[in-house]
């Protein structure tokens, strides 16, 4: 069975699967496939509301600020209170959307609803976007605590990466040759299945240092903590203490979509591929079989299965014309 493993392994399937020699021009197809799924939506995309870093805290307006990860809201939920602890009396909100220009005319009249408290039930609320924050009905308080459910946005396919740092407090020595020079670092973190050989690292120069203007590449890996480097071009390393070192010029390699539905980035990139050969016939297929596969998708997140089978408090459906909170 051939699989997949990660950005390069897409790069050599559909090579040999269309007999392409030019990386560049499969690359460009990929990027283009990714254009047509950034609305997918995904189990493996979905975030856990009830992890920490998905509880938002409102701000002095009752107003969170939109997650930077965001794609798509599904839900939105405040478990009780207070500060959002959760309680066996309620009250327990959820939160349905709705347009941002209902959520500024309906906010005005908020101090008019009747707010219960300690009442065991699940009140329907509303959210919606307004500029760069989501705002709520019933109306928030500062510090109140809101559970977001959402569809993640994720990185794309060679996406260059923020740098990572593999070491603090790291030493140069063994420095030998004339330029280009070999030299180790030792004292690096945990780095097995981290870096491999030709990875570029960066560092923060101590009284030690790789060398400056040069370009910094992984030689060979000694252990989980020590390396030997190659420094080509610039000035000669120095032996002594790092204060950091970083892997550099990382790109994504592998996300949430690839791992979970590979068919869709196969059928995009071959659809891609074969308009940008002028092949209309093939780009065809592969579209075909790229809708089918999006349509499965679609259907199984509208058939509620991958959401446990009940739509009760699901906020897509819900009929947006009443102007009063429900309780269910």
């Amino acid at each position: 069975m051939y699989i997949i493993p990660n950005a390069d392994g897409l790069v050599a399937f559909i090579k040999d699967f269309t007999g392409s020699t030019n990386n560049t021009e499969v690359k460009q197809a990929i990027f283009m496939a990714e254009m047509s799924m950034r609305n997918v939506e995904l189990p493996a995309l979905r975030s856990d509301p009830y992890a920490a870093v998905n509880i938002a805290t409102a701000d002095a307006n009752g107003r969170i600020v939109i997650p930077s990860n965001m794609n798509k809201p599904i839900l939105f939920f405040k478990q009780g209170s207070p500060g959002g602890t959760p309680t066996d009396t309620g009250p327990w909100i959820v939160y349905d959307r709705i347009g941002d220009r209902d959520l500024i005319a309906q906010s005005m009249l908020n101090d008019l609803y009747l707010t219960p408290f300690n009442v065991p039930a699940v009140i329907r609320g509303k959210f919606s976007e307004v500029g760069n924050k989501y705002e709520f009905l019933p109306g928030l308080g500062a510090g109140d605590m809101i559970n977001l459910y959402y569809y993640k946005a994720w990185p794309l396919l060679f996406a260059p990466m923020s740098d990572i740092e593999i070491g603090t407090n790291c030493t140069v020595s063994g420095i030998s040759g004339s330029g280009p020079w070999t030299a180790t670092i030792s004292g690096l973190t945990d780095i097995n299945g981290v870096l491999e050989v030709g990875d570029e690292i960066i560092a923060t120069d101590d009284t030690g240092s790789l060398g400056t203007g040069g370009v910094y590449t992984v030689a060979s890996i000694v252990n989980d903590t020590t390396i030997t480097f190659t420094a080509t071009g610039g000035t000669t390393p120095i032996a002594g203490n790092l204060t950091c070192v970083f892997l550099t010029n990382q790109y994504v390699e592998n996300n949430a979509v690839l791992k979970t539905w590979p068919e869709g980035y196969v059928y995009a990139t071959l659809r891609e591929y074969y308009i940008k050969r002028h092949n209309d016939v093939d780009a065809a297929i592969y579209e075909a079989k790229f809708k089918q596969a999006m349509d499965t998708v679609e259907d199984q997140n509208n058939l509620g299965k991958w959401s446990g089978g009940s739509t009760k408090l699901s906020s897509i459906w819900q009929p947006r014309q009443y102007r009063r909170y429900n309780l269910r």
